[in-house]
C-alpha cells in the first residue's frame, strides 16, 4: 500500500531551503499535522490523572483519526506478521471467562497493542517535513529524563507513597480493591523491597512497577542515545545526564536492565571487531569495564554486589514459568485471552513477567510465534548494512526486545517507544532509497541526451 509523499516527487535540484516556507502556508488555517502525535508529551498530564499506564493507547487515538485521512497507507515488508498477532489477540477474546476483571485485564493490553501499531504506522506514514526523525527521537529521549532521571530520583526519595488521582477518586472501591488495577490508577512513586536484608525503594514512577520502569529504559536509552548525536549544543551536557540516570538505574537493582545494556556494548564491540574496527571496539569494552569498576568501588557498588548473589525473584518467576507451561496444553491455539490471578495470592499472575510468557499464555502457541517471529525479523531487517551511530542505536532498541521479552512484560511502554525507534529506521531507509533513485534518474537524463 502507498501514501501520498512529497519524496515521490523529489527533485535534488530544487533548493530543500526554501521548504519551511511552503510549509508555512500548507499550515494556514490547519491543524499541524504531526500535532497528534505530541499528546504523547501529556505524559505528566496523564499520570495526575491516573491514566499513565493508557498514555501511549490514548495518543494513539487522535493519531488514528489522523492515519484515517492517509489514503492508502503504507507499510514495510514483514509488517504483516506484527498484524497476524493483533488479529490473533482480537480473536483469543473468545476464551475469556465473562468476568469484568477478566474482560479489563483483556482490554488494557489490547489497546495497547493496538494503540502501538498505530503510533508506527502514523510516524511511518508522515513525510519527514511534518515530523522529523530529531522530533521522535527527541520525544523518547524527553520520556527517558522524565523516566530515569525525574521518575529514578522522586521513587528513590518518596518510596512506595502515592499520590491520589484523578481516577482513583472516581472509581468505585470494587474496582480500586483489584491489586493491579489499584497499582495503575494510582501508581506508587516506588516499590518498597527488603530482600537485601534492608528497605530498597525501586523506582516505578511513572507507571505501576519497578519492571515496567526498567523496561522502558532499554529502548529509550538507545533512541536517548541517538537523540544526542543530533543535538550537537546539548553534547557537553551528556556525561551529566548520563551520571544522574546511572544512580538510580543501578540502585533499581534491575538486573534485566543491566543485562540489555551491558550486553548492547559487547555486542556492538563483536561488530565493530569484526570489520576491522578494533581500536573502537578496545575502547567500548575499556569504557564499559571502567564505569562498572567506578560503580562498584562506589558507595552503592555493594547494592550491586548482594544483587548479583541473592536470588530474589527467580523462583517465584521460575514457578509461574512453569505453571504457563503447563497450562498452554489446555488452550494451545488461542491460549486464555490474558493473564491469570494466581491461586497464591503473595504470586504474581499467571501469563506475566515476561512478554513472551504473556503472549504463550494468553494468545497460544501461534501467538507466542507470531510476536517473536516479528522481533526476530524486526531485529534482522534493521541490523543490515548499518551506516552510521544513529541506525546501530535505533536497532539496538529493536534487538534487545528479544532477550527483554522472557524477563519483562513490554507494555505499556516499552512496547510503543520500540515501535517508534522501528517506525524511524523505515521510513529514514525508505526516504534515503527515493532520494537515491532520483538523484540517479536526474544524472540518467543528461547522459541519455548526449
Amino acid at each position: 500500500m502507498a501514501i501520498a509523499d512529497p519524496l515521490d516527487t523529489f527533485d535534488p535540484r530544487i533548493d530543500t531551503r526554501r521548504a519551511p516556507t511552503r510549509l508555512k502556508k500548507e499550515r494556514r488555517g490547519l491543524l499541524h499535522p504531526a500535532a497528534p502525535f505530541y499528546t504523547i508529551a501529556l505524559l505528566p498530564i496523564f499520570w495526575w490523572m491516573g491514566l499513565a499506564f493508557f498514555t501511549f493507547a490514548l495518543a494513539a487515538v487522535p493519531m488514528g483519526i489522523a492515519l484515517l485521512s492517509m489514503k492508502p497507507i503504507r507499510m514495510p515488508k514483514g509488517f504483516g506478521l506484527w498484524l497476524l498477532f493483533i488479529g490473533w489477540v482480537l480473536v483469543s477474546a473468545v476464551t475469556l471467562e465473562p468476568t469484568l476483571t477478566r474482560y479489563l485485564s483483556w482490554a488494557i493490553r489490547t489497546g495497547i497493542y493496538i494503540g502501538s501499531t498505530i503510533v508506527f504506522l502514523f510516524i511511518y506514514n508522515l513525510p519527514q517535513k511534518y515530523l522529523p526523525t530529531g522530533r521522535v527521537l527527541g520525544m523518547i529521549a524527553g520520556l527517558f529524563l522524565f523516566t530515569a532521571i525525574l521518575g529514578g530520583y522522586l521513587g528513590l526519595i518518596f518510596g512506595d507513597a502515592t499520590v491520589p488521582t484523578l481516577l482513583s477518586q472516581i472509581l468505585p472501591r470494587s474496582l480500586l480493591s483489584n491489586g493491579f488495577v489499584r497499582n495503575i490508577v494510582q501508581p506508587p512513586f516506588a516499590q518498597t523491597q527488603d530482600f537485601l536484608g534492608f528497605p530498597l525503594n525501586r523506582p516505578s514512577f511513572p507507571f505501576s512497577f519497578s519492571n515496567d520502569w526498567a523496561a522502558t529504559l532499554v529502548p529509550a536509552t538507545f533512541a536517548s542515545i541517538a537523540a544526542a548525536g543530533r543535538a550537537r549544543r546539548l553534547r557537553r551536557w551528556i556525561p551529566v545526564v548520563a551520571f544522574l540516570a546511572l544512580i538510580p538505574m543501578v540502585v533499581s537493582v534491575n538486573r534485566g536492565l543491566w543485562i540489555a545494556l551491558i550486553g548492547s556494548v559487547v555486542y556492538v564491540a563483536i561488530r565493530r571487531a569484526s570489520t576491522g574496527n578494533l581500536l573502537l571496539a578496545g575502547r567500548l569494552l575499556a569504557g564499559m569495564f571502567i564505569v562498572g569498576g567506578l560503580v562498584l568501588v562506589s558507595p552503592i557498588g555493594n547494592i550491586v554486589t548482594d544483587r548479583a548473589t541473592t536470588e530474589h525473584s527467580t523462583g517465584a518467576r521460575n514457578d509461574i514459568y512453569t505453571e504457563v507451561l503447563e497450562r498452554v496444553p489446555d488452550s494451545p491455539l488461542l491460549g486464555f485471552g490474558a493473564p491469570l490471578a494466581n491461586p497464591d495470592p503473595n504470586r504474581p499472575a499467571i501469563g506475566t513477567h515476561g512478554n513472551f510468557w504473556t503472549a504463550l499464555f494468553s494468545q497460544g502457541i501461534p501467538g507466542a510465534i507470531f510476536y517473536t517471529g516479528f522481533w526476530g525479523l524486526m531485529s534482522f531487517k534493521t541490523g543490515r548494512k548499518i551506516r552510521n551511530q544513529e541506525q546501530m542505536m535505533l536497532h539496538l532498541a529493536v534487538l534487545t526486545s528479544l532477550p527483554t521479552m522472557f524477563y519483562y512484560d513490554h507494555l505499556p511502554a516499552a512496547l510503543p517507544i520500540m515501535m517508534m525507534c522501528l517506525a524511524v529506521f523505515f521510513r529514514d531507509k525508505r526516504d534515503d532509497e527515493m532520494r537515491r533513485q532520483a538523484v540517479l534518474s536526474s544524472n540518467a537524463i543528461p547522459s541519455a541526451l548526449t
